[in-house]
């Protein structure tokens, strides 16, 4: 009764372990597809950046040829080149950002992927000791059946021994009730 209680436990603790793997299993899926997201994302916002860069560039020199076409001053040109600087500056500072969010998210799949090789060492370890306590319950019900034959065979030895009477004969081992 206390094997069968050990073994319902130790078959609840595995079953326990497995649901609590395919769910850090599947965690590290979603982790990963986020991951691969962001990194899709600061791809897609880099080209965004380097594709709207590249466009005021020329939206710039536009306006600079226009500008010395049209006889515009100097002064104007500065401001422009001081716009474009500044601009250039916060898309650096942008894309230091976005490459300092996709390594923190490298980190974090990097953290869940190693608790996710304990986990499996642990379901590992728990299986082993499952298939131990499986052996064991399969050699104390071979005790207990020899056991159970053995007491069978000691009862009817008993019976024939209470019916045992003065009359009786031992004959190679065995009782012979008297003849009639």
């Amino acid at each position: 009764m206390v094997l069968s209680l050990e073994f319902s436990t130790q078959h609840r603790k595995q079953i326990t372990l497995e649901k609590r793997v395919k769910e850090l299993e599947h965690d590290k899926e979603s982790l990963r597809s986020d991951f691969e997201a962001a990194q899709g994302s600061v791809e897609l916002m880099r080209s965004m950046v380097e594709k709207a860069r590249r466009e005021y560039l020329a939206q710039v020199q536009e306006t600079i040829k226009t500008e010395i076409l049209m006889g515009q001053t100097v002064s104007s040109l500065d401001c422009a080149v001081v716009e474009l600087r500044a601009e250039t500056s916060s898309l650096r500072q942008l894309n230091t950002q976005l490459v300092g969010e996709l390594e923190s998210t490298k980190e974090a799949a990097a953290a869940v992927e190693k608790k996710l090789e304990e986990v499996a060492g642990k379901l590992s370890e728990a299986k082993g000791q499952l298939e131990e306590a499986a052996s064991s319950l399969a050699a104390l019900t071979t005790e207990r059946d020899a056991a159970e034959a053995s007491k069978q065979n000691l009862e009817a030895e008993k019976a024939d021994l209470m019916n045992f009477s003065i009359y009786h004969e031992v004959v190679d081992g065995k009782l012979i009730p008297p003849a009639p």
